[in-house]
């Protein structure tokens, strides 16, 4: 009677252990296996909300209707990691996980109505647009090293997932996308890529460190160039 018990204990904590991974997926850069893994889930989270956020600021610029916002804020925050899983042959994350694409589409319904009573000057939406590069090309990156990729493959495919909801929300909303503009933005990106990259490879830092100096310093270039107005050489026909 007492080993019918302990058995019935043990599956109890099993049962409860699954219902857990039910409510909390893994995230889809990889598994539930650790603090860093669930550290890396919640970035992406946050990252889905600012970047769904710095859609509805486009669309509230361009004076779109609420699903209108609400498309900007789901390409802007679901596009640059839709393209990337593409590419790469793997399930989609939002298709596997919808709450992704819930959390898209609340931020984007909240927000509308937020703007509505605020006035939001475009400085913020390029703040919010520079957090959201900072984070999905960093977890970009992690997720295609982790699936065996070159260290090339894992810098293009970070920066096209940190920059490429953000060409479609441009392009939806009649703008010349950041990435193709004079502005320090895809430079931003491929810096912390390429620092993620080789400090991971040195693996002289703990990984959480080397994340984090990633994510810091594509925030910082990002920033630092909104904040003096830096910017690229622009093409030019002529003397002019």
């Amino acid at each position: 009677m007492r080993r019918l018990t302990l058995l019935s204990s043990r599956s109890l904590l099993n049962s409860l252990c699954v219902d857990r991974s039910a409510i909390l997926p893994c995230p889809p850069i990889s598994g539930c296996n650790d603090d860093m893994d669930e550290l890396l889930h919640w970035f992406e989270l946050i990252g889905i909300a600012v970047f769904a956020f710095s859609g509805v600021l486009a669309a509230g610029h361009k004076q779109m209707d609420l699903f209108g916002a609400v498309v900007l804020a789901c390409v802007t925050s679901i596009g640059g990691g839709t393209a990337r899983d593409i590419i790469l042959n793997v399930p989609v994350f939002w298709l596997e996980h919808t709450y992704y694409l819930w959390i898209a589409s609340i931020t984007g319904v909240v927000s509308f109505y937020l703007i509505r009573y605020l006035k939001v000057p475009m400085r913020l939406l390029m703040v919010a647009d520079a957090i959201g590069l900072a984070v999905f090309v960093v977890l970009g990156t992690q997720k295609v090293l982790e699936l065996g990729y070159s260290a090339t493959i894992a810098i293009v495919l970070g920066v096209m997932t940190g920059t490429f909801g953000g060409v479609i929300r441009d392009v939806l909303s009649g703008d010349i996308p950041l990435l193709l503009r004079r502005e320090i933005y895809a430079t931003a990106a491929l810096t912390g890529t390429a620092i993620l990259v080789a400090l991971d490879n040195v693996g002289w830092l703990p990984h959480e460190l080397v994340v984090a100096i990633a994510v810091f310093v594509t925030l910082a270039i990002r920033l630092a160039a909104l904040r003096w107005n830096i910017s690229a050489p622009v093409a030019r026909f002529g003397k002019h």
